[in-house]
């Protein structure tokens, strides 16, 4: 009788594990709310990532977004797809190195990304 219970709290143990862990929003770039260059290459990089699945790059996930906030910043995330559902940061570490790659002028293309979790997005959104 104790294999069965053994198991039975391997299989709760690991159970917490998963809804422990966090949702996030990755947060590649921000602009304030008057740079219309700035949210122009934003939704442009949008239509150009969440595209990139029909072009033949089948593990590309379509989870690019820009999201205007009520204080007037501009994000340009990735995680978000409808509502912000947030995603698991270890499963798109491929995701995250492309973008890093990516370079202006030499430069890194977007130098600040980091990670936010779902509930702070949502805040944000919802505004003060």
């Amino acid at each position: 009788m104790k294999i069965p219970t053994i198991g039975l709290m391997f299989v709760l143990f690991a159970t917490t594990l998963a809804k422990a862990e966090v949702y996030e929003v990755l947060v590649v770039a921000s602009a304030e709310a008057g740079d219309n260059l700035r949210i122009a290459e934003f939704e442009k990089d949008v239509r150009q990532f969440n595209g990139l699945q029909h072009r033949g790059y089948t593990a590309a996930k379509p989870y690019f977004n820009v999201l205007h906030l009520p204080s007037g910043e501009v994000y340009f995330v990735f995680g978000f797809r409808d509502e912000v559902q947030g995603i698991r940061r270890r499963y798109y570490t491929r995701t995250i190195k492309n973008l890093q790659r990516l370079k202006s002028n030499g430069e890194p293309r977007y130098p600040g990304m980091r990670w936010v979790p779902v509930a702070d997005i949502r805040q944000l959104l919802n505004g003060p």
